[in-house]
């Protein structure tokens, strides 16, 4: 077809597009965690992205050539970057949920063997330029693999500490629910645009 940018700003980008910026991570509490830490992974969690499914091939053999059917479905594993703050607190937050799982001298998991003891949701929420929650998914059953380094270097002035956490978990869910065992859903009504069909609500 001929190229019209009209096209493009009524059907295309016609929502003046999604930001990578506005965006929060919620992790209140993990083994090891306290209060404060809680808090802050939503204000210091500073990059990040929203996860990747990937579904695997089966390769079926016959008479010399192959076909591909669907295999089953995979998660890669998550990450984040996280600001550090003077008082360490998410980064000793982080390494007690490390100790918890596998203490260093003994070799013990303290945290408990039942899983449910030491794997935790992770919410991403993506938002609206207006403020509105327009895309939410949950990791669930989320543990932290590696806790990253922290680079020190004389040179490296008017700069804030940074580390990345990367997870492993069961699978992710998103779309306009999400469930939630602790507490009562809290049904957030995202306002639809003028000219379009209702925007479904997100359960937070």
């Amino acid at each position: 077809m001929a190229f019209n940018i009209e096209n493009f700003k009524s059907d295309g980008i016609n929502l003046n597009g999604a930001r990578p910026t506005l965006f929060e991570i919620v992790l209140t509490s993990w083994p090891g965690s306290t209060n404060v830490a809680g808090k802050k992974v939503q204000l210091l969690a500073k990059a990040s992205s929203l996860p990747q499914s990937t579904i695997n091939e089966v390769e079926v053999g016959y008479f010399g050539r192959k076909i591909k059917l669907a295999g089953d479905r995979s998660y890669a594993n998550w990450a984040v970057t996280i600001y550090n703050d003077e008082d360490f607190s998410i980064r000793n937050g982080m390494m007690n949920w490390h100790q918890q799982i596998n203490s260093t001298v003994p070799n013990l998991m303290t945290a408990g063997a039942k899983p449910e003891l030491y794997k935790k949701a992770i919410t991403i929420r993506q938002f609206s330029k207006m403020g509105s929650i327009i895309y939410e998914c949950q990791l669930v059953g989320a543990f932290p693999v590696v806790v990253g380094p922290i680079t020190l270097d004389w040179d490296a002035t008017n700069q804030i500490e940074m580390f990345d956490v990367e997870f492993a978990y069961d699978y992710w869910q998103g779309g306009p629910q999400i469930p939630d065992s602790t507490s009562a859903p809290n049904i957030v009504e995202i306002p639809a645009v003028p000219g379009t069909s209702p925007a479904p609500s997100i359960t937070v």
